[in-house]
């Protein structure tokens, strides 16, 4: 009698729920009952084999907000259908690889101390991830439109007010915290990208201080991501610079640095291309094809293929047009011809300088619209069926998957594990205590015991043999395996560029109770330290000498460091 009267139950359920609704029997719930698939691979390699060469935006949707009132991210906002299955296999139909999904969390946070975020809005984007998934995209998920100067949309993550006000970053890192946590059990083709079009207003060049923030969001980004733990802890994850453009093929690449990361090489960058604007974002000029733009474009890929993809770290170009030209006259051929033009040529140079274009695309009827208006026509598919809004349309698509497809990629670098360092002997201890005895480098190395301000310095000492100091001068990140007890470290590289005293730079990590790796990149992740007072000078990596630990202030240290280990 119990069983007949379950199954009468599911029968009324299966009544009431008919066949056009979409319910997993796991109560609204979209995410996977069971922790899916991770990929060991790195980023790079991960790319290459899953063939991900071609992307595009479902902007003005997840990203889309109601500024009628308190601003609040609202799908159907900006005139747009809710996303629905038919677009995601419209995007595979044609040869997309990728999704980028741009959402924006604005009016979705509760307030200090905890930030929460509604359970309703995550599930929502669960439920538009799942559709992807289904559809065999991989996805990228970010924080879109929260910038406090993204088209004055009310965002609250305020570069210009952060340092200032602790508190908006303590939002940003809750904010990923919760993301991460609700979908730790997603497989690798689900990857997170920090935010979006993050500047004060002017879209120009990031000051030091400006790219300080932008580097720490990076870094607690990461750190927020990897701490939630399950697949987190591999996922791929990515990084823009200020203003999305690192000022392209400028200085600013400089300012920029990779977070430190406890996954090794599941790193990628990220820039947006609307060059020239007022052709490819604003579509107020009808041609392209000059030999200014080719040239400034392929200046702008070669500097980020020499500063990324060369040292095996994967390029997204998140946003690029070009936008529909504005007006419908006589110009109107020439400029279908040169968006054409500008699209085989730049979705080519993509490939062929290991990025990954995506075209910036926003639904809705293509439109002719006029100067004075504020917003172009970017739109390319029919978002309630997923097939193109015109043969004009369906064109641009065409061409954007024939030039990557016909382009030829760069040969990638050889990434492996990376060569494990070789040392003739360590020297842990005390300064103070005396203890240093030079030991021969077998199994890990640890320092127990208790500083006080007056003793100088808990050291654990790797003095490399001359193979190991060869590769340190050229390489561009090292690793290593830590555990200890719970406090601040530094690792320390001494060089010899001071003509007053040996200097060195640092790292400084925290060094749990669970075994971790720790990556640190050469030199964007090093910090100046002075020992000998001389100034601020540049980091020679030629005149590198060892590698030092060393406890991050007083009181008691216990640390274990084992299997360093150096990359290319």
């Amino acid at each position: 009698m119990k069983n007949l009267t379950k199954l009468i139950s599911i029968v009324i359920l299966i009544a009431v729920i008919g066949p056009g609704c979409q319910n997993d029997g796991n109560g609204g719930d979209n995410r996977p009952d069971v922790p899916e698939t991770m990929s060991p691979k790195t980023a790079m390699q991960y790319f290459i084999d899953e063939g991900i060469t071609v992307g595009i935006n479902m902007g003005n949707t997840l990203d889309a907000v109601n500024t009628t009132g308190s601003p609040k991210a609202e799908e159907t906002a900006w005139g747009n259908p809710k996303a629905n299955q038919a677009l995601f296999n419209g995007y595979r139909d044609l040869g997309i690889k990728i999704i980028r999904i741009p959402a924006t969390w604005t009016g979705h946070i509760g307030p200090a101390p905890n930030y929460t975020v509604s359970e309703e809005r995550l599930k929502r984007v669960a439920e538009v991830v799942k559709m992807a998934r289904n559809a065999g995209l991989k996805v990228i998920l970010n924080v879109h439109h929260d910038g406090n100067h993204s088209h004055g949309l009310g965002g609250w993550l305020n570069i210009t007010q952060a340092l200032s006000n602790p508190s908006i970053t303590a939002k940003y890192v809750a904010l990923w915290t919760q993301i991460a946590e609700y979908f730790k059990d997603y497989g690798d083709y689900l990857m997170f990208q920090g935010f979006n079009e993050i500047h004060d207003g002017n879209w120009g060049s990031g000051s030091d201080q400006e790219y300080n923030i932008i580097n720490d969001w990076n870094q607690k980004f990461t750190n927020a991501v990897r701490g939630t733990g399950g697949n987190n802890t591999q996922r791929y994850l990515i990084y823009y610079g200020y203003n999305t453009s690192f000022r392209i093929a400028g200085a600013d690449f400089s300012k920029f640095k990779l977070p430190a990361d406890t996954a090794v090489n599941k790193q990628i960058v990220g820039f947006h291309y609307y060059y020239p604007y007022e052709y490819s974002h604003d579509g107020k000029i009808h041609t392209w094809d000059t030999s200014s733009n080719r040239n400034h474009l392929e200046n702008a890929f070669a500097a980020f293929k020499t500063n990324f993809a060369d040292k095996g770290i994967p390029i997204i170009m998140g946003e690029n047009g070009p936008i529909r030209y504005r007006y419908n006259n006589a110009n109107t051929t020439t400029a279908q011809n040169n968006r054409l033009l500008f699209i085989d040529f730049m979705y080519g140079k993509a490939r062929e300088n290991g990025i990954v274009p995506f075209y910036w695309e926003t639904g809705g009827q293509p439109i002719y619209v006029s100067e004075t208006s504020d917003y172009g026509d970017f739109s390319l598919f029919n978002r309630s069926n997923g097939q193109p809004n015109s043969q004009e349309s369906r064109t641009v698509i065409e061409r954007m998957v024939s030039a990557v497809n016909n382009a030829t990629p760069p040969t990638p670098p050889v990434i492996g594990e990376g060569t494990a360092a070789v040392f003739t002997s360590w020297s842990p201890g005390s300064d103070a205590a005396s203890t240093i005895n030079h030991t021969t480098p077998s199994g890990r190395q640890r320092i127990q015991g208790t500083l006080t301000g007056t003793e100088g310095y808990a050291n654990i000492t790797a003095y490399p043999d001359t193979s190991t100091l060869n590769l340190m001068k050229t390489m561009t990140s090292f690793s290593f395996m830590v555990s200890g007890d719970g406090k601040q470290y530094n690792v320390l590289i001494p060089t010899t560029e001071s003509l007053v005293e040996h200097n060195h730079y640092r790292y400084t990590f925290t060094a749990g109770s669970t075994e971790t790796k720790i990556t640190v990149n050469v030199p964007s992740n090093l910090t100046q330290g002075n020992w000998g007072g001389a100034g601020v000078v540049n980091f020679i990596q030629n005149n590198v000498d060892s590698f030092q630990f060393q406890l991050s202030g007083n009181g008691t240290y216990d640390l274990t460091v084992w299997d360093i280990r150096l990359h290319k």
